[in-house]
């Protein structure tokens, strides 16, 4: 009787407790596919910065590598820097499936951190086209430990080249989605590498089973859409135009969170038309994997094997056949395969398992410094992963009730939370209330004197058996960056000889990196990795001509007659970009006080009012026209020439009109696709009106305050208006190259 007595107050206190986090967690979406596609609203997202002096930074990894032609833009790894002007811990953060270092969760997390006083150096997921070409051994991205001997590697890399830049007290460790599972995986190959000795490592909904969350990801798909072979492009087109529609019907700046809650409330769509939508995304990010896997490793499955590839050639077709490529397709056809080949003996039920985070469960449950943040709804989890995270991590784990797959990421709590994680003050994770915002105390002492000079030893990182742990690494000063380079593999277990050890019961405490040199030599050296076997000479395994319709026009079909020409352009472009461009600013930025930055982008920013104003005028916006005349006059007096935006905080923000748009108010078509030299992409009907406003703004500018006759005056400023623009745009080419060749 006692027993059932306190079995009932002990189920009465959870439920009690779970009723008290529900209401103060006020995460506002219940469902989890709106909270997975929404994210969250502006009014519930934690206030961080809107602009963090980040620093973008390339690496070579391997250099004696070449990236094939098609691939041009991503012979170097790009991540990027957000330092501290004091000493601090520095977080690493690895993106998910196929994001980019600068991806929107990416930014919001090195915002958050960037404010609670934290380095934060970002990079991109292991899945990302440019990762894949510059970084992974393998060129087949998936397999959780072969990616984090890649991540490894260019974390080491890049702490190399900031070292002298920065002042780091210790080192954090996060990612989200795929990469908190890769995270996990670092972690524990740091553990026997001692080379940063994390202090604190956090997984934000990571899936437990790749597998798993990809083929739940990609039922999404292909269970919310008829059997058509075409449903999938049909139903991109018509989201893109739901979107087109929703999007002229309000003010919106970008496609963020906002503008996604407003059309989910206009449209108000089925949850099967989401979920498609989330299996879509899904499709895109892998279509962009596989495509360049099968290029990296000549597999002969999308294009011809043995076919060159230029920087010219159109790869829209190659795309169209990708996004019909599901993840179970990918698995059978090229990554169980190539893995098969790679370790003789390994079959697919332990490659899955390879694939999980039960393959390190041993060292899950002993890593104190690892913990674990979760939605109870995550549409990633199979059945039981989730009570099984809870079960690993035990008070570790930190489980929201609500938010999808990554959708609460940046709400103000779930933000409080992790950045309190790393501060040491989340307490229990059965804590409701995850505390403000507050900034560590910085520290100028440093037990473990994390000075890469002193505390690390590259000699330890490519030779040392795993199974020699030290507590205070030493770096030999006199080993090159071009050794560790040199080495294409570390040095953990074979995925068979993981399946084998966790068959066996893995002993507690004993690292599944382990094992002696004749083990190392299982893994293949980079330069001699194996291709596909395939004699293909005609065409690949998925060729264009049997998935693709001929004569069908799809929502990634652009108009481009002149498109060699464009490609061309677009990458001299890009190497201007990069060679003069970038540098100049880059020193702008590195000179010039911030304070005096923005008062220069303030100036010019008021100035392109007046061409606000005039197409506001010539497309019969009255509204637009008032607010624009009114924030122009604001900011000329008030803000001393505009030196000062005081119209914005006064309810007129800037919108921007050009003749472009005028042409297009009154019926004018797109016309075909150019890339214009120094400018970038446009179309016709753009370029034509980009030339009518630069001709205005001669007769309106130069000609009243005699800037066409004193070029000693009218060339500071056009140079200085050139360094501003390009200062505020965050666009790279290269970044943004694989969605304009889409």
């Amino acid at each position: 009787m006692r027993k059932l007595v306190s079995s009932i107050i002990f189920a009465f206190s959870v439920f009690i407790l779970g009723v008290a986090q529900s209401q103060a967690y006020d995460y506002p979406l219940s469902d989890p596919f709106v909270a997975t596609v929404v994210g969250t609203p502006n009014a519930y997202k934690a206030d961080l910065p809107p602009d963090i002096p980040t620093k973008n930074l390339e690496l070579v990894v391997f250099e004696e590598r070449e990236a094939p032609d098609v691939l041009w833009h991503s012979q170097a790894l790009r991540y990027s820097l957000v330092r501290q002007d004091h000493p601090a811990p520095l977080i690493f953060v690895i993106a998910g499936t196929g994001a980019g270092y600068n991806s929107p969760k990416m930014q919001m997390l090195q915002r958050a951190f960037y404010q609670a006083g934290f380095h934060v150096l970002s990079l991109s997921s292991p899945t990302h086209p440019n990762f894949m070409v510059s970084a992974s051994t393998t060129g087949v991205p998936g397999h959780f430990m072969e990616d984090a001997q890649d991540l490894y590697r260019v974390m080491v890399l890049a702490w190399l080249q900031i070292q002298k830049e920065i002042e780091v007290t210790e080192f954090y460790l996060t990612g989200y989605s795929l990469g908190a599972a890769q995270a996990a995986f670092v972690a524990q190959l740091d553990e026997g590498r001692g080379t940063f000795q994390f202090e604190k490592a956090l997984l934000i909904n990571p899936p437990v089973s790749l597998y798993t969350s990809a083929l739940i990801l990609d039922e999404m798909l292909t269970q919310n859409l008829s059997d058509d072979p075409e449903s999938v492009h049909q139903f991109f087109d018509q989201t893109f135009q739901t979107f087109s529609e929703v999007y002229q019907t309000g003010d919106f700046v970008n496609f963020g969170s906002e503008f996604l809650y407003a059309a989910y409330k206009q449209k108000s769509p089925s949850q099967e038309k989401i979920a498609a939508l989330i299996g879509i995304d899904f499709r895109m990010s892998s279509a962009s994997m596989v495509f360049t896997s099968d290029v990296l490793i000549n597999a002969g499955y999308i294009k011809p094997k043995d076919l060159k590839l230029s920087s010219t050639d159109t790869l829209t077709d190659y795309y169209k056949v990708s996004v019909r490529v599901s993840f179970r397709e990918y698995f059978e056809d090229l990554f169980s395969p190539y893995f098969q080949r790679r370790y003789p003996g390994l079959n697919e039920r332990m490659l899955i398992r390879n694939l999980s985070l039960r393959s390190i469960e041993p060292y899950l449950r002993r890593a104190t410094e690892l913990a674990v943040v979760h939605n109870a709804d995550d549409l990633i989890l199979g059945p039981g992963e989730l009570s099984y995270l809870q079960d690993v991590f035990g008070t570790r784990a930190k489980v929201y009730p609500k938010g999808g797959h990554c959708g609460n990421i940046d709400h103000r709590d779930n933000v409080a939370y992790m950045v309190n994680f790393f501060q040491g003050q989340t307490g229990s994770a059965t804590s409701s209330d995850p505390g403000p915002l507050v900034h560590p105390v910085n520290k100028t002492t440093n037990s473990k004197n994390h000075n890469l000079h002193e505390s690390m030893e590259l000699a330890h990182f490519v030779s040392t058996p795993s199974s020699v742990i030290t507590s205070e690494p030493v770096l030999n000063q006199h080993i090159e960056r071009n050794r560790l380079r040199s080495q294409t593999a570390e040095h953990i277990a074979s995925p068979i000889e993981q399946e084998e050890l966790y068959f066996e019961s893995i002993k507690p405490g004993r690292s599944l990196g382990n094992q002696t040199s004749e083990n190392r030599n299982l893994l293949v050296q980079e330069d001699n990795a194996p291709h596909s076997n395939r004699s293909l000479t005609n065409e690949p395994q998925k060729p264009v001509s049997k998935i693709v319709k001929s004569d069908a026009r799809y929502a990634i079909d652009i108009y481009d007659p002149w498109e060699g020409f464009n490609r061309t352009m677009y990458n001299f472009n890009a190497q201007l970009d990069d060679y003069v461009f970038l540098p100049v600013v880059s020193g702008y930025e590195a000179v010039m006080p911030d304070y005096v930055e923005d008062r220069i982008s303030n100036f010019f920013s008021n100035i392109d009012d007046i061409r606000n104003l005039l197409n506001a005028l010539l497309q019969l916006k009255p509204e637009v026209t008032l607010r624009t005349a009114g924030r122009f006059l604001v900011n000329s007096t008030v803000g001393l020439g505009g030196l000062w935006d005081h119209a914005t905080g006064w309810g007129l923000p800037q919108q921007t009109e050009d003749f472009g748009q005028t042409l297009g108010h009154y019926g004018v078509g797109n016309g075909q696709y150019v890339v214009l030299p120094i400018f970038g992409p446009s179309n016709l009907r753009d370029t034509s009106g980009f030339a009518v406003d630069k001709v205005a703004q001669y007769f309106y500018l130069y000609v009243p305050v005699n800037l066409n006759n004193t070029p000693e005056f009218g060339l500071p400023y056009s140079f200085m208006n050139s360094i501003d623009s390009r200062h505020k745009i965050s666009f790279r080419y290269k970044a943004r190259q694989l969605e304009i060749e889409k």
